[in-house]
Formats: structure tokens, sequence, C-alpha cells
């Protein structure tokens, strides 16, 4: 490079904690570190990280980049903003959900998404290049006409799990006196389906007899699904073991994965799933349905099913939770993908995808 390269990153939302917004924070030092002059533009800025980015309404004023960077996960006027720059574009894209899931329960968001997506077609055609956080995600932009994408995954610190702290003990059985704790994480939303993990503890706790709790910790996304899902529990006799622990601190959420003894994930679409890599490193063995990025997120590490019938999910889950070689085996396994996803190993790929870009930015 001939002179140091000017970046300026743009997304919808930077929030500290929020998935996307740390992962835009990093690469803005990676990029610091790799000598690039850096800004961020967002259309909300949360307080915790004010002094990390501007608003992209104050654009304008600016001297033109070398090179923009746009983090695409949701439909937002700074989509819009991003079209109208001459310079040269690179996507960096953690998907988007289907507006089909919110269809029936929150028509308004719906729509918003169905705005994503046509706007993510444009954006497609726009750009030179494009960063997918797994191949899932890089197939969707192919399809929209996009040929050069490479994948790096998601940059996220797993909140310390991956060193080896937490985890819970392996247990022999699910028997009287012993409690098993079955956890997800994420928002109640219609594609991630916690009503499913709602019948398969109620066959868990009836067919097979455990004494099994279920934790679904995350924001809500759709106030009509969580009655939905709370009704079901109701109805299934189950609701006093369902504990909705709703959004929590990061203390309150490593605390969550050492109580747990299996990390259960139903959902039909994820773009990538930062949570099951979060379970890996806290030694929390994971069972998933193979929809979406899941399989590929997970590479071998956790039992993926076929389909995600109660009886199918409750007899994976009571066989992770009483076979100790089993579950010492996922654990195992575990701790090494999560590894392999943990923030110092995408962070090297990061650098490597990062530096021909700026290579052709200033050449």
């Amino acid at each position: 490079m001939s002179r140091r390269p000017v970046v300026h990153q743009f997304t919808a939302v930077l929030a500290g904690r929020d998935a996307v917004g740390h992962h835009t924070l990093v690469v803005d030092d990676l990029l610091r570190e790799m000598g690039a002059e850096t800004e961020i533009f967002a259309a909300h800025v949360h307080p915790e990280v004010k002094d990390r980015a501007r608003d992209f309404r104050t654009h304008p004023d600016h001297g033109a980049p070398d090179l923009v960077l746009y983090q695409a996960s949701i439909g937002s006027p700074v989509a819009e903003y991003v079209l109208t720059r001459p310079e040269p574009l690179v996507l960096n894209y953690h998907n988007m959900t289907p507006a089909s899931f919110f269809d029936a329960w929150e028509p308004a968001v719906a729509a918003e998404l169905d705005h994503g997506r046509r706007q993510l077609a444009r954006l497609c055609r726009r750009a030179g290049h494009a960063i997918a956080d797994s191949e899932y995600n890089a197939a969707e932009l192919r399809a929209l006409g996009l040929e050069s994408v490479v994948v790096a995954p998601v940059l996220f610190d797993g909140l310390g799990g991956g060193s080896g702290s937490g985890g819970s003990g392996v247990r022999s059985s699910g028997g009287e006196g012993s409690l098993v704790t079955m956890l997800f994480v994420g928002r109640l939303s219609p594609n991630k389906c916690q009503q499913d993990l709602v019948a398969a503890l109620a066959v868990l706790r009836g067919g097979f007899g455990l004494d099994v709790r279920l934790v679904l910790v995350g924001s809500v996304a759709s106030v009509g699904f969580v009655a939905a899902v709370e009704g079901l529990a109701r109805e299934l006799g189950v609701a006093d073991s369902v504990v909705l622990a709703g959004s929590v601190s990061e203390a309150e959420l490593a605390g969550w994965y050492g109580e747990a003894d299996v990390f259960v994930c139903v959902s039909e679409h994820e773009g990538f799933c930062v949570p099951v890599v979060e379970a890996m490193g806290f030694g929390v063995p994971v069972v998933a349905f193979g929809a979406a990025a899941v399989p590929e997120t997970l590479a071998g590490s956790g039992v993926v099913l076929g389909d995600k019938s109660a009886v199918s999910v409750a007899s994976a889950v009571a066989r992770v939770v009483s076979d100790v070689g089993v579950r010492e085996e996922l654990v195992a396994r575990g701790r090494v993908r999560a590894a392999e996803l943990g923030l110092v190993a995408s962070s090297a790929r990061m650098r490597e995808v990062l530096a021909p870009l700026l290579e052709q930015a200033t050449p």
C-alpha cells in the first residue's frame, strides 16, 4: 500500500453486546491494526459505544473513503445511503431472517424483512466483494449474482468460556433428585421455534420421566409468539418447568451456561448461531436440528438431528444427559470447535480476508 487506506464502516445499529455490533467494533480494531484510518457510521448508536461511531447522516461532511464496508443484517436506511456512495463497496453479510417466519405473528416486521432482502439484492449488484460469516450465507449472496464472496466467521469473545471456565459436570443419569437444565439462548422469535423445545420438554418429563427444566434466554421479538409458547407450556402441563429469563447481562448469561447440562437448538433459520459456539466453549454438549448454517457451525461437534419432532429431540437429550461417554466426547469435540471459531483464530482469518481488499483500495 502506498499510503494508509481510509475505510468507512456502516451498520444499521451499533451496540456493544449485539453480535453484529461487536463484530463491527472488532473489525474496526483489526483495520486500525493493519494500518487503515477508519470510522464507523450507524443509524442508531447505543450509549455504551457512543464514542466509537457517528450518525450516518453526518457522513457527507467527511472526506471520501477508499473503501466502504457495510455490515448487512437487516433492512435499513443506512443501506439506501450506502447504495448512493461511489466508492468500492464490500459487504459483510450476517444473514436476514426470511419474512415468512413473521407473517402470521408480526406483519410489520415481515414487511421490514422483505424490504431488507430487496435491499440485499441491490447491494449484491453494487458490491465488488463480500465477506460471509458462513458458507450458508455465502451461497445466498452468490445466488443473488455476487461472485466474489469469501467466508470468515463472526468475531466474538465467547464470554471467556473458550478458556475452559464454566461448563457443568458430567451427569451419569437424570434420575430422582437430579435436575437437568436444558438451555437455549436466542431471541424469542418464530424462526427459533421455542415451541418445539417446550414440546420436547413435555416428552422428557412424561415419556422419559426425567426431572428437566427448560431455560430460554433472550429478548422478545414477538409478543404474540411468546404468548403462544407460554400457552403451549400450560397446555402440556410443563409451565412450571419453563424459565423465561429474558435479556440478561454477560455475567448472568455465563451463569446459565455454567448451569446447563445440554444446549438444545431447534431453530429453522440461523446464519451462523453464535450461542452454540458459546455453549461448546463452556463445555456444554449441543443437540441441534440440522437446519440452515447450524450443521456447518457445529462441524461434527454436536448431535445434529434430521428432524425435530418432540420424540426425536427428547431422545437425543436423554441420551446426552445419561450416557457419560457420549457426553464426554461431545464436550471434548465442542471445546476444540469453539477454539477454531474463537476470537484469536477468527481474527487471523479476517486479517487474511481484509488484507487484499486494503491493497486494492490503495494500489
